[in-house]
């Protein structure tokens, strides 16, 4: 069960999140030449970074997904910020992150070494920095015409007498975990993913229990 906004997630872009740290030396700002300016130093990388984006936003998925916009692949800088101490002391320590969905046409692998790439040629640059993985994930998907799909989509015909849509989740599906094992999964719920993660999150009771009668009845075609 998952916010799939009345679609079915039969598949979803794998995820890279990343701390960046960059490192200076505090000084007074009167006496700022005896300090190195951690902020300047993340500028540095995060302007590779942003190169880096740029360029992965020209990618599209051929997977169904809307609004067309969402096709692009995914480099977000500076989701969370943090750094320095006073408006006047050098800032000795700046960190953003990052957060990188993958298509599922991409390599995960080439994706994942192409940011420590950037780390690294920010170093040899001289810039003192580390980067953390926060979490990673792989895309995945399932098959819509498989026996799992073919029965979610006629319990979803015949509860709600509307065609199912297939479409990729635009962020990471727990489902990748049972695509792994070769186990087909799909994601379909009753809440909308323009309120997830929101102050004014909710689910519609009847939806609920519209989504419920699905789940039954396609346990009921699969286990007969």
């Amino acid at each position: 069960m998952e916010p799939t906004s009345g679609v079915v997630w039969n598949a979803n872009r794998g995820v890279i999140s990343m701390r960046v740290a960059v490192r200076g030396k505090p000084a007074h700002v009167g006496l700022h030449f005896r300090g190195v300016n951690a902020f300047r130093g993340m500028l540095t990388i995060a302007e590779m970074f942003d190169a880096l984006g740029a360029e992965v936003s020209e990618r599209r998925t051929a997977f169904n997904i809307n609004p067309e916009a969402a096709r692009r692949s995914v480099l977000l800088l500076g989701g969370e910020l943090s750094g320095g101490h006073n408006f006047n002391v050098v800032p000795d320590r700046v960190s953003f992150t990052l957060d990188r969905r993958t298509n599922p046409e991409e390599d995960f692998d080439v994706e994942r070494a192409r940011l420590l790439d950037v780390v690294a040629r920010a170093r040899a640059r001289g810039v003192k920095c580390d980067a953390e993985v926060l979490q990673e994930g792989r895309s995945a998907s399932t098959e819509a015409d498989g026996e799992l799909g073919r029965a979610l989509a006629s319990s979803i015909r015949g509860v709600t007498r509307r065609p199912p849509r297939f479409e990729l989740c635009p962020g990471v599906l727990e489902t990748r975990h049972y695509a792994a094992l070769g186990i087909p999964a799909l994601a379909y719920g009753p809440g909308l993913l323009s309120v997830s993660h929101g102050p004014h999150e909710f689910v519609s009771v009847p939806k609920l229990l519209q989504c419920a009668e699905v789940y039954a009845l396609t346990a009921m075609k699969l286990l007969s």
